[in-house]
């Protein structure tokens, strides 16, 4: 009996197995090779943390991106049809850095769906306006595809470094 029941766990402990390694997701048709790539953004030398950088080629229908860390890192990651890998496929690239600062709103959840159209209107107008007035720790430059002065030649793995002092 015991020998019976250690056969059918070791069964379905096998078909277990299987069956997770069979489920693994795999690339779609189309996918890019990539090579492990990050971008760091830094102030002279103190990382800037959750910077939005885009890599962007004319050429790529494959969305390159990532967030940097505290310590200013990102890690590049490429999604294609909804599937993401690690890295960024070899290539010539347009790179962006996002970080827009925000003001806290000063309105609660109720009080704004207690205002009429107009006032809510008038308190966003006014929000935005503080978010445009706070100092920047990336330039507004480093946020445009036509207007960003960075770009990267990806040729194997490596890591590209963005001092947004340069740029101040």
């Amino acid at each position: 009996m015991n020998r019976l029941l250690t056969l059918r766990y070791a069964l379905f402990f096998a078909l277990a197995c299987v069956t997770l390694v069979g489920c693994k997701e795999s690339a779609p048709d189309g996918m890019p090779d990539t090579v492990p790539f990050t971008v760091k953004v830094v102030d002279g030398s103190k990382g800037i943390a959750d910077v939005q950088v885009i890599m962007n080629s004319p050429t790529a229908t494959e969305t390159v991106a990532g967030t940097t860390n505290s310590s200013g890192v990102a890690i590049m990651q490429t999604t294609f049809k909804n599937f993401t890998k690690k890295g960024v496929p070899t290539g010539e690239y347009k790179v962006l850095c996002v970080k827009n600062p925000t003001v806290d709103h000063w309105k609660t959840e109720e009080e704004l769906n207690q205002m009429d159209v107009g006032t809510r209107q008038a308190y966003f107008d006014e929000w935005q306006k503080k978010n445009e007035e706070l100092e920047r720790e990336v330039p507004k430059i480093l946020e445009s595809f036509d207007n960003s002065p960075c770009s990267v030649t990806v040729s194997g793995e490596g890591e590209f470094v963005v001092d947004v002092a340069e740029y101040k």
